[in-house]
């Protein structure tokens, strides 16, 4: 139910978008930076209680100022719980009891920092406990200028924090975590216990022993797109991700074959790119790729214009698993490089509409 007009006699001089009701007035609000509409509602009293009532909100923690980064979380983490308060305090002059406005869409972007993820954690809970929460995201990374050797802290850290904050995490959307070390089973662990999550992000993250395998085995999640950037390790291996559908996983260097994919039924789209090494063979895409994708309709493939780490294979070993693939293109090739040891994969794909490539020369 919309509220009731505010009463205002406006004259020639005044302002009228005032004199409209707080629906309109926060749906202007909701289509601003969250720092542009929390300081238009700053203008006006009429307009003060107004950011309490925004059902879409965005902290970024690099919006505020401190001089230190415990300082800045203080500033975060005070904002948040202020804005993310369900009773919402009514305008002047209004009378009756105050609303409470379910949180519809939540994006906070902040420091792992101990002394506050128990305030987070808590007031995002608070905040889903309506079940109205349609997005809700987290990005997190250490402070800035963490010393290195730190990195494994913060990671037992955050899991420790998924783990005290069940239903923040079960509520996440959309997941990104950015130079943070794990254990061997920690990304199972943690997607498994975020029940609605569909967009997984590992941004410069590592496993704790380098030379084992990030193995992803979660047949009951709902994941439909993982990030895998610059993660450390030697390899990926999706054992049973059944509602997965885009795969981007882009690093220097991996074992080939660089990603595994096991139980990928839904898999339509997959962006490989790595820096082989010299002494590394070269290995076929049915090594790689799954006979369960029969979905695939888009492949891109990166060489960073250094060497060629596709072996050509017999077109029949890939015609179930290119049968729908439709784009296929192929970046950062060395000038030098004959094209010839592409035509197995005009074979092996039907239905294919588009194929290119990109010439880089090399550095």
């Amino acid at each position: 139910m919309e509220s009731p007009p505010h009463k205002l006699n406006v004259g020639r001089d005044e302002d009228r978008i005032s004199a409209l009701t707080d629906d309109l007035l926060v749906g202007i609000l909701e289509r601003l930076d969250l720092r542009e509409a929390v300081r238009a509602s700053a203008l006006s009293s009429r307009w003060r209680h107004l950011p309490y009532r925004l059902s879409r909100l965005h902290l970024e923690v690099g919006h505020f100022q401190g001089a230190t980064p415990l300082e800045v979380m203080d500033a975060f983490t005070g904002a948040a719980q202020r804005l993310l308060s369900l009773v919402v305090p009514l305008a002047e002059g209004e009378g009756g009891s105050a609303a409470i406005i379910p949180i519809k869409a939540l994006i906070l972007s902040f420091y792992m920092s101990p002394p506050h993820l128990s305030a987070i954690g808590r007031t995002v809970e608070d905040a889903v406990s309506y079940g109205k929460t349609e997005c809700l995201e987290f990005s997190i990374s250490p402070p800035r200028g963490s010393n290195a050797s730190l990195l494994a802290e913060f990671g037992q850290q955050f899991m420790s924090f998924s783990q005290a904050y069940p239903v923040a995490f079960w509520w996440l959307t959309r997941l990104t975590l950015k130079n943070l070390v794990f254990g061997h089973s920690d990304v199972t662990e943690l997607i498994n216990a975020c029940n609605k999550l569909k967009h997984l992000t590992l941004s410069s993250c590592r496993l704790v022993d380098q030379r084992s395998a990030l193995r992803i085995d979660t047949p009951c999640s709902g994941l439909r797109r993982l990030d895998c950037i610059r993660f450390r390790c030697e390899r990926i291996e999706l054992i049973s991700v059944p509602e997965l559908r885009t795969v981007l996983c882009c690093s220097r260097h991996y074992e080939n074959p660089p990603v595994r994919f096991g139980d990928v039924p839904q898999l339509c789209h997959v962006n490989l790119g790595y820096l082989a090494k010299v002494s590394q063979a070269p290995f076929m895409l049915s090594e790689c790729l799954s006979r369960s994708s029969r979905n695939l309709s888009k492949l891109n493939l990166n060489f960073f214009s250094q060497t060629i780490w596709i072996q050509p294979e017999q077109p029949k070993r890939l015609t179930a698993i290119f049968r729908n693939l439709t784009d296929m293109y192929l970046f950062g090739i060395f000038p030098e490089c004959d094209l010839s040891w592409t035509l197995f994969i005009l074979e092996a794909a039907p239905a294919l509409r588009n194929f290119k490539g990109s010439r880089r020369r090399s550095r």
